[in-house]
């Protein structure tokens, strides 16, 4: 199969924020089916644990006593221009400044533009962010082979923004790994209702925010006894949630927690993309309630998508009353684990590749003498 050079700013972890974990779980998925990665990332601080088991990992210094130094930059460009890889992955379009210049390139470049920044920040009033993100797209674009983002959504919006990408563009969305999400004793005793992802995160935190002052007092003046779990790191003040509303932190087995849970909440405000947590929820055997923006992806997912407060607290409050009564686990978790697995989501990236070696294999035309 293919040599692949894969180049992200940040580290592929499996124990990391979504951007990350989508990366590992794509790598491990093109490893699986035969591909040798190489990941090429800066070094930080950030955990390199998790991939160094699936993949060869390097890790350049380019900062000497704390400040970045241009000249190592330039020298890493000049080494991968000169290296033999089938292929190289360039992970979102802010790790491309590690890139040589395409024309110094001898192998093809998939880029993962993964969200359309520029529509974004556009669609909520940001003009100069707006164009600076349009312009990092144009080069990112101009410097690539093939291009993907994390849906269809994101596929029609960056045509729409850059036409002459049309032709080079797929999605190659977000998955679940089953292993992760293994059959669990589903618990329906308590009326619980809950949450997880990084709350450090603005629109999961303004998220979080809308859900507990707009949303939990109706669904609690509904359902008294009711009760939110919020799970993961971030949440800004724990103490200022309301009464029924506790955080818990990290929590060791996210899907024994979610087991628990009647339904599962994918509070999103002015989100850009796709949650793999909107996925991961849909996993979980819960009923799944989400924002526009946490759902934005998954056109088609089994899930109540809404941003009205009244409906999202009629709705919860009409599975924890109907919660013995319902399916454990619901519909949605058989959905999620055979539609949107990991090896699924990769599938394009692999017909990708493969057509690369049909091209290395197919004969030369004869030339006539």
């Amino acid at each position: 199969m293919s040599r692949l050079l894969w180049i992200s700013a940040e580290v592929p972890d499996r124990n990391g924020q979504g951007g990350q974990r989508r990366q590992f779980h794509q790598i491990r998925e093109l490893v699986r089916l035969g591909h040798e990665v190489t990941v090429l990332a800066p070094q930080s601080s950030q955990d390199d644990t998790s991939i160094r088991r699936i993949a060869a990992v390097r890790r350049p210094k380019l900062e000497v006593f704390g400040r970045f130094v241009p000249s190592i930059a330039v020298r890493l460009r000049s080494r991968i221009a000169t290296e033999e890889w089938d292929a190289i992955v360039v992970s979102h379009v802010e790790s491309s400044w590690l890139l040589p210049a395409r024309e110094a390139l001898r192998a093809p470049v998939l880029t993962d533009v993964h969200n359309v920044m520029s529509r974004w920040h556009a669609d909520h009033g940001r003009p100069a962010e707006a164009e600076a993100a349009f312009l990092q797209e144009r080069r990112a674009i101009a410097n690539s082979t093939m291009l993907t983002t994390c849906s269809e959504q994101e596929r029609r919006r960056l045509v729409e923004a850059h036409p002459d990408a049309a032709d080079k563009t797929f999605a190659a969305p977000l998955g679940v790994d089953p292993d992760e999400w293994p059959a669990a004793p589903y618990s329906r005793e308590r009326p619980v209702v809950a949450m997880f992802g990084s709350w450090s995160w603005t629109p999961n935190a303004r998220g979080l925010h809308w859900f507990a002052t707009e949303v939990w007092p109706r669904v609690r003046l509904r359902t008294p006894d009711a009760l939110a779990l919020v799970a993961g790191s971030g949440v800004e003040d724990p103490s200022s949630l309301p009464e029924g509303m506790t955080s818990v932190g990290r929590v060791a087995d996210l899907a024994a927690f979610a087991a628990k849970a009647t339904v599962v909440a994918v509070p999103v405000l002015e989100g850009v993309g796709a949650a793999v947590k909107f996925a991961e929820s849909l996993a979980t055997g819960a009923a799944v309630i989400a924002t526009p923006d946490g759902a934005n992806a998954f056109e088609e997912a089994p899930a109540f998508v809404s941003a009205d407060p009244d409906e999202w607290a009629a709705w919860i409050a009409e599975r924890l009353a109907r919660r013995g009564l319902e399916p454990a686990p619901a519909p949605a978790r058989s959905f999620a684990l055979r539609e949107l697995t990991w090896a699924a989501a990769v599938a394009p990236i692999d017909a990708w590749l493969r057509t690369l070696h049909a091209e290395d294999r197919a004969p030369s035309p004869r030339v006539s003498s």
